[in-house]
Formats: structure tokens, C-alpha cells, sequence
């Protein structure tokens, strides 16, 4: 790109996100909604997980629970932040491109703005869960709270790519809905926690975020050492405690998000070539 051309993009880019962040704030229904979902699976967690599951010498899977259900709220909600995104506006958006703004600028934009909501509600959702569960401190990389932060937000942008991403295929968010059902389902059964997995099914499991997110918790927490001692099965090398495992889930979080976001960006530009016909 010529300099000028990246003057344009960036001048794009800064009013799209502008007017992205008026919507939301103008919204108070959506506004009120992104405000909210962390502290609720906050409370959520506080009902439903032991706070000792980590110290405690119960015979017992809690901690691995635990993190679970961390990386599922994670995912879920970074699927429902960003579905609608571009569907809701895609007449508009496809219109505007007939007259110069570009596609790319577009999606980055939005998923810019999904950033900075999320990372407030990454900060909420771990600030609550390390003060309702006792986590061990393993120092890893960070300080072990920080690490599980950083986990959250990625898994939450991850998630948030792969709603692009849907919100770019579908027309309508009605339609967009039923798939991220399936794929909410899918974070469930191929995370690695219900079933072992193999084949096809491991192979599907690369491309899921809650796999990863576990496999970063689970480094971060020394999983494997409170698991290994039930002589069950429970632990395995996706929660291996060492430094290149943790930066490894990190990276494949930070690759499901950039495939997700050009893979957008692509969708979205072949429909306005298609209307342009």
C-alpha cells in the first residue's frame, strides 16, 4: 500500500471504530448486556464452584471443573458479543463500499472495538474468579493471576473472531443464532474435558477455543499436579505446567483469532464483488 493509501485506511479505521463505540454506547439494551455478562457468570461461579477445589485433598476433579467452566463463560461470550456485528449492518456496509471505504478497515474496526469491551470483561471475570477460587500461585511466565487474565482475553477475542466470522456468512442474525449453538456445542465436546479424544475428533479439537483455553489454564495452575495423584486419567500433556506448553495454547488462540478475522474480511469482500456483478 502506497502511504497515502494507509493515511485513508487509518483515517477509516479510527471513524469506524468511533462510530462503532456511539452504537454501543447509544444502545442501552447491548450496552447494558456487555456491562453485565462478566459480573453474572461471576455470581454464576460463586454458586457452583468449591473455592478450595484447588487446595482441597478431596478426591475430587473440582479444580479441572473449575477451569472449565471459566473457558466455557469465556467463549460463550465472546461468540455472543460479536454474532450480530456484521449481519446487523451488512446492507449498509456493502453499501458504503460502493463508495470507497474499505472492507478490511470495516472488520477491523469492529473487531477492535470488541477488544476494548473485552478486555474489561476479561478483567472482571478473573478478577472474581481468583477471589471466589483459591488458585494456586505458579508463576510461570506472570504472576499466575495475570496469566489466567491474559487466557481469558484471548479465548474471549478468539470467540469473538469465529462470531465475526458467522455474522459475515449469515444474513441474518436469526440464522447466525442456530450456528452459534452448534458451535457453543462444540466448544463443550470437543474441549477434551467430556471425552478423550482421537482421530477426526482431535483433529476438530485445533480449531476450538475452549481446548486451548483449558490447555493455558491448566499450565498456569499446574493442573496436572492436583489430577495425576487420582490415578484416573484426568490429567494428560494439554495441561502440561511448562512455559512453552502455555505460550503454545496462547499462540493457536491468537491464530484462531487472525484466521477468523481475514476469513470475515474475505466473506465479506467476495459478496460485494458478487453484488457489484
Amino acid at each position: 500500500m502506497q502511504p497515502s493509501e494507509v493515511m485513508k485506511f487509518l483515517r477509516q479505521f479510527t471513524v469506524l471504530v468511533q462510530r462503532n463505540l456511539r452504537l454501543i454506547w447509544n444502545d442501552k439494551l447491548l450496552l447494558a448486556s456487555l456491562v453485565l455478562q462478566a459480573p453474572f457468570m461471576v455470581f454464576v461461579i460463586k454458586l457452583v464452584v468449591d473455592p478450595n477445589c484447588f487446595t482441597s485433598n478431596l478426591v475430587n476433579v473440582g479444580s479441572r471443573t473449575a477451569l472449565f467452566i471459566l473457558s466455557a463463560m469465556a467463549a460463550f461470550m465472546g461468540t455472543l458479543n460479536s454474532y450480530r456485528e456484521i449481519c446487523k449492518e451488512r446492507d449498509i456496509i456493502l453499501r458504503e463500499a460502493s463508495v470507497g471505504v474499505n472492507l478490511l478497515a470495516v472488520v477491523l474496526s469492529k473487531a477492535f472495538v470488541l477488544l476494548v469491551v473485552e478486555i474489561v470483561q476479561a478483567a472482571i471475570l478473573t478478577f472474581g474468579f481468583v477471589n471466589v477460587v483459591h488458585i494456586p500461585q505458579n508463576h510461570l511466565l506472570f504472576e499466575t493471576n495475570l496469566e489466567i487474565f491474559v487466557t481469558v482475553l484471548l479465548m474471549l477475542f478468539a470467540s469473538s473472531a469465529t462470531g465475526l466470522l458467522v455474522s459475515a456468512i449469515f444474513k441474518s442474525g436469526e440464522t447466525a443464532i442456530l450456528v452459534v449453538l452448534v458451535i457453543m456445542i462444540g466448544q463443550v465436546v470437543f474441549s477434551g474435558i467430556m471425552f478423550n479424544l482421537t482421530g477426526v475428533a482431535n483433529s476438530i479439537a485445533t480449531i476450538i477455543v475452549c481446548r486451548w483455553g483449558m490447555g493455558a489454564l491448566g499450565a498456569s495452575t499446574d493442573l496436572n499436579s492436583r489430577l495425576a495423584w487420582l490415578k484416573a486419567g484426568f490429567d494428560g500433556p494439554m495441561y502440561d505446567a511448562t512455559i512453552a506448553n502455555l505460550l503454545h495454547c496462547w499462540q493457536m488462540l491468537g491464530l484462531i483469532s487472525v484466521v477468523c478475522i481475514v476469513a470475515a474480511w474475505l466473506v465479506l469482500q467476495i459478496s460485494f464483488d458478487r453484488k457489484k456483478a
